[in-house]
Order: structure tokens, then sequence, then C-alpha cells
């Protein structure tokens, strides 16, 4: 366990990975995705993004899409919240003009870079729009140009300021209080063409807020750059305010620079000596410093004043980590580490790195198998910080901390946040905004900036307004979905089901503007959503690959995505029936009788019909009936139903009371034939010679010839 600093309270001993996860109970399944009460949904939009942010300045944080319109503009809603339900605050304001006038193709508005960023002055939130049209295309004086607006509430109408003069293009924008007054400055960089010693310059620009605009920015031209864009590395020096870093990977010495600002307004980039692939400015028993990933992918702390390289510590037993983020809590800071091998996570208190513990990251069946998908889960710090100010961090379906019987947990598992991302805290800061997608929201800025560039729309995204108390609660049975089914039947209780050729369908109850996707085995070919109405009730059809095979076997998956970020799984091994059920008849006379037996075999799940009159199966799937018949052949029609939509048809012929089409009519024929020879032998007259008298004297005389 970790041993909390001794300049922390006690209480961070709780935080430090000590909660045990409860051992998993048997295996179950939910028939129904539980109800999310509180929770709202956003009209539908080609979404670029979203932040979270005080607009109007009434302490209640507002949300603000940046949206791409049929004609290519750009616009920005902002949604406040009016009693129980989110309002738009008047009409989306133009950002970015059309690109397409009718037929004609404005070039200088043709995908235009655009970027919403959340700063603060003088404590109080801001929301800048930095967006990059390409007037270079046209002969209007020097390069242009970089141009900024500030959104604003008025009369509960949402307004946009230009807050700048144009100025040159740039590659990348940030947010960070370089002088540490409270008050936010912008930092834009432009890669430049390389030097005759092939060093790749940047020209670093900082725009400092004046009264209600920026002022013309200063301008700083450092040999640090690679084409990459700079990162927020936090106070890293213990001095006054944040500073930048410059992961490069430039030929000769990659390594990280760090961009600190000096007297008027000019920047410095302080050389680390060595590469790296992450860094944050962090907190050590020795003052500040900075937790970095290295080339190899270990982690390390270091030590980095003011004009300095950094002077690396002991190493630490972590290899192959990624940093997820810094936690504030309890007047310390908690790193975030996680271990993609082993799928653990760390919390490695930089002040005290040798006394740390980690814990395997535990997901929903669900959440896990949507892991190796691509479907994403969230991983990253919360915007906007805890309710009560803390810093969060949400990874892999676990908060960290967690709040338990008000005092801070190491973890808890929550909303497995299947494809989606958290933006940051509205309202009155108890309620989360999370952007969803079907494929997960991976890459692209967050509200402190990064690269400037044209964000993609992400295709089936959507907003939701979620109770935080809702998600941190975890999903039900780990996610395991069982809804009934239409048109299957059930093999065994391992998920194994029958189907006919026509599909099966899942009747799905989720809570309304859930998203459920019906699919093979592959979440690659996962077909578009099927939208959860207000009633709570969806079909999800599944229809049988196109195979020429008989009976052929496949995989289907379900996957529902609720609001509040949950997700639900349920997954079924299908047998296709598309061939005839096996079918076998016979029929037999008894003597003498008109009730001729019918018998046959069938498989045990079908239902038989003979002459239309249903007949029952053993356990073995035989039969057995009775047809009354004439004394002469009749057809008899049996037929069998496997209830999936395929039938078999059998037609027999039989006779009643003798059925003597069966008789061995080759020996009765030869007995008959026999028979008739000797009455016929027996029945012949014969002639009977005369009695001859007694003075009868003839007798035969020779004759002699002549």
């Amino acid at each position: 366990m970790l041993m909390p600093p001794m300049h922390l309270p006690v209480a961070l001993l709780v935080l430090l990975l000590s909660a045990p996860l409860p051992a998993p109970g048997a295996p179950t399944a939910v028939a129904a995705v539980p109800d999310e009460p509180g929770v709202a949904i956003l009209p539908d939009a080609a979404t670029l993004q979203t932040v979270a942010a005080d607009v109007d300045g009434d302490a209640r944080r507002e949300i603000v899409r940046l949206i791409r319109a049929a004609d290519d503009a750009v616009l920005a809603e902002v949604w406040g919240e009016s009693g129980d339900e989110w309002a738009r605050r008047g009409d989306a304001v133009e950002i970015v003009p059309p690109s397409r006038i009718g037929t004609r193709i404005d070039p200088v508005y043709l995908a235009t870079p655009v970027q919403a960023l959340v700063r603060r002055v003088e404590g109080r939130e801001r929301v800048t729009i930095a967006s990059q049209p390409h007037f270079e295309e046209i002969d209007v004086g020097p390069p242009c140009c970089l141009v900024l607006h500030d959104l604003g509430i008025v009369d509960g109408v949402a307004f946009a300021t230009r807050v700048a003069e144009r100025s040159d293009f740039a590659d990348a924008v940030l947010v960070l209080d370089f002088d540490g007054d409270g008050t936010d400055e912008l930092l834009s960089t432009q890669s430049l063409p390389p030097l005759g010693d092939l060093e790749f310059p940047i020209l670093a620009r900082v725009h400092r807020w004046a009264g209600d605009a920026f002022a013309r920015p200063t301008e700083t031209r450092l040999p640090v750059g690679s084409g990459h864009a700079p990162i927020v590395l936090r106070d890293s020096d213990g001095l006054p305010g944040d500073e930048a870093a410059i992961l490069s990977e430039a030929p000769g010495l990659p390594q990280i620079y760090r961009l600190r600002l000096v007297d008027d307004d000019e920047l410095v980039a302080d050389p680390g000596g060595t590469a790296a692939r992450q860094a944050v400015g962090v907190e050590l028993a020795s003052g500040r410093g900075v937790a970095l990933v290295d080339a190899s992918g270990g982690l390390a702390l270091a030590v980095w004043p003011a004009g300095a390289v950094l002077t690396l510590e002991p190493s630490l037993p972590l290899r192959g980590v990624r940093i997820v983020g810094v936690v504030l809590i309890g007047g310390g800071e908690g790193v975030v580490i996680h271990e993609p091998i082993s799928e653990a996570v760390h919390l490695l208190n930089p002040a005290n790195p040798t006394a740390f513990s980690a814990t395997t990251v535990t997901r929903s069946p669900a959440a896990a198998a949507l892991s190796d998908s691509p479907f994403v889960s969230f991983s990253g710090t919360v915007p906007g910080g805890g309710i009560d100010g803390e810093s969060l961090v949400i990874h892999q379906g676990r908060l960290i901390p967690s709040p338990v019987a008000n005092q801070f947990a190491s973890t808890s598992v929550m909303s497995s946040l299947g494809g989606a991302q958290p933006i940051g805290l509205v309202g009155d800061r108890d309620l989360l905004v999370l952007d969803h997608s079907p494929r997960g929201l991976s890459g692209g800025n967050g509200a402190d900036g990064g690269a400037l560039g044209v964000p993609p729309i992400r295709a089936g995204s959507w907003t939701s307004v979620v109770p935080f108390s809702t998600v941190i609660e975890r999903e039900i049975d780990d996610g395991e979905l069982d809804p009934p089914l239409r048109d299957a039947r059930p093999v065994d209780g391992r998920g194994t089901i029958e189907v006919g050729p026509g599909g099966f369908v899942a009747e799905v109850s989720a809570p309304p503007g859930s998203r459920i996707f019906a699919g093979d085995a592959d979440p690659s070919v996962i077909s578009g959503p099927i939208v959860v109405p207000a009633s709570g009730r969806a079909d999800a059809p599944f229809a049988p690959p196109n195979v020429a095979i008989d009976n052929p076997r496949y995989r289907a998956t379900l996957v529902v995505q609720t609001p509040a970020g949950r997700t639900y799984r349920a997954a079924w091994t299908v047998r296709v029936r598309n061939a005839p059920p096996p079918l076998e008849v016979a029929v037999s006379t008894p003597f003498g009788s008109n009730a001729v037996e019918v018998t046959g075999r069938a498989e045990a799940a079908t239902s038989v019909e003979v002459d239309g009159v249903p007949v029952a199966l053993d356990d073995a799937g035989g039969f057995a009936t009775t047809v009354e018949l004439p004394p002469w052949p009749t057809d008899v029609v049996v037929e069998a139903a496997d209830g999936l939509g395929n039938r078999a048809r059998r037609t027999v012929s039989g006779v009643g009371w003798l059925d003597y089409r069966g008789l061995p009519w080759v020996p009765i024929t030869a007995v008959a034939l026999a028979a008739v020879g000797i009455v016929l032998f027996l029945r012949v007259p014969r002639a009977t010679p005369p009695a001859r008298r007694a003075d009868d004297d003839a007798a035969y005389e020779e004759i002699e010839p002549d």
C-alpha cells in the first residue's frame, strides 16, 4: 500500500489503492437495461467538438458545441440549464462562413481548422474559438490568418465577438497561465522551413489578454521544432506560472524542450537532455519537477530547474507505461499510470515514489469485449475536476479517486463509458457532459488546445447530460444482457439458439436515446445504430449470413450504449435452420380394419400434422396415429414444421381393411395357379369302356396283308 507523504492528511492513505473490489458472483444477466433518470440528450448534430464552461459568468457551466452545418459552415451552439431541461441560448452562432454558395466553392473557408478553447480571466471562464481561414490564397496583404472569437450570452442569446487582430498562421494553439497571475495566455506556434543547419525552427507567439481583447502577440523564434505541437507541461520549475513542452523527435538529438516565459513575454527553450514520450509537471520531495515516460517506455522522475537540463532521479520499476493524468486531492498530487501489459493501474505519489502499489483493471465483460474492437473507452482526466474541486481521472471504467462516504478511496468500478468521453461538469457541477460515438472518441484536442487542424465530424455522435451520481454506478450484472428473442429457439443454457432463414429479433428495453448495435462477432462490421425511442423499447433484427450452405452457424452480438455511458452486451451462437426438417413416415393396415396406422420420426422440436391433424411426438421424436381409409389406395399427407419457417412434406398412400399392395403376389400367384390346375385336372371328364357280355366273342384279329 502506498504511504502518504508527510505533508498530506492521513485521509490520503485511503486514496492509494487500498479498496479491494468485491469478488464477482455467479454469472447472471438482465433482461432489460435499467432506467437512467435525470438524463438529458441534446439534439443530434454533426459535432466537431464539445466543451463545458461558464459562458455567462453565473457560476453555472454551459455546454458549447461546434457543429458543421449543411453548407459546411461551422456554428457554435450554447446550451444552458433551464429548470430540469437544457435549452439552446438563442440561435447557433456562425464561426466559419459556408464554403459552398450554390455550386461555387469558396477556397477561403474550405476545410477551415477550428478549435474551442476554455481559458480563465481573473478566475472567470471564457470560451475562445480559434479558426484559420485560407486568406493566403488571395492578395490581401501579409499572410493571414489566425482568427480568435469569444462567445458571450446577453439576455439569453449567445453571440460571438472577435477579440484579436488577425495574425499569421499557426500549427497549434494552447491555453496556459505562463506568469501565474490567474489570467491565461494563449501560445500559438508555427513550424518554419529548416535552416541551413537542418534545424526546424518554431515561431512561437504569446497572446496576452488586455482588458477586453488580446494584445498584439510577441514573437520568439525557437530552434527546437520538428513539426510537433507543444503540450501543456504545468509547473515544472517551481517558479510562478506554467510551462509548455515540445517532445521533439528531430534527427540528431531527440529530446524534450521546456518553453517558459521570461521578460517582455519572450520565450526560452530549456533542453531536457533526454527524449520523452510523455511529460507532466509534478511536486517531488525536493520541489517541482517532472514525471515522464522516456523513449523506452519507462517511468522516470526528474528535477528540472529553470535554465538547466533535467536530472533524473533513481529509476522506477515500471516499463511500457503511459501517464493517464494527475489527480489533485487533499492538497497533494498523485500521478495515475497505466501498464497495458499487466492491465495494472498505479497511483504514484511523486513526493514518495518508492511507496506505491497497483491494482489490476477489472472491467465488466461488456467493456472488456469492446476493448479490442473499434469501440474505445475513455481514459483521461475529466475536465473541470470533481464536484468539490478535486480533479478526477476516469480510466477504462474506473474513477480515480472515487468518493466513498465523503472520503476518497483509490478506485471504484463505474460505468464502462464504452464509446463515451466525459467533457466536463456543468450546471451546479453535479452533471457530467458525455460525448458518444459508435466507435469511440479518440484523439482530438481538449479544452486547453493542441494542434490546430480541421476537426473530423464524429459520425453518429451524440451528446448527453448525466447526473454524476449515475455515471459512477457500474453496470448491473457486469453488463451482461439477455433480452427476449423472437423467432429463435434456445438450444442449451449457454447462449446457443436456433433460428430460421429469416433470422431473429431481439426485443430490447433500454433508456430512451440509447444506441443499439446489432451485428456478428466482428464489431468492425456492426451495423448502424438503432435509437431507442421514448417508449424505451426497440427491436434489433439479426439477418443470417448470406452463404450457400445448409444450416450454417455464426456468432451474433448485440451492444447497447446508454446515455449515462453504460455498456450492455448480449451474444449468441446461432444455428440457422434453412433446410426442411428431417421426416420419416410409414403406413400399415391392420387386417380387416379401415383404421390405417401412420407412424414415423421427426426432430423432437418440430410439430407434425397428419392430414391436417396435429400428432404428439415422444421424447425421441417418434409419432403414431391412425387414419380411416377406404379399401382402395388413398393419399395421406404428413407435414413437419420446425417453428422457424421450414417445413417438410411427405405423401404416402394407404388402403383400408386389407392393404393388398404389400402381399407376396408371386408365391400367391404360383399357389393360385397350382390350385386352379388341380381343380381343372380333377374336373376334366373321362370315357368309361362298356362291360363285356359273356357271349361277346369279339377279339382282335390279325389282318394279314394281301
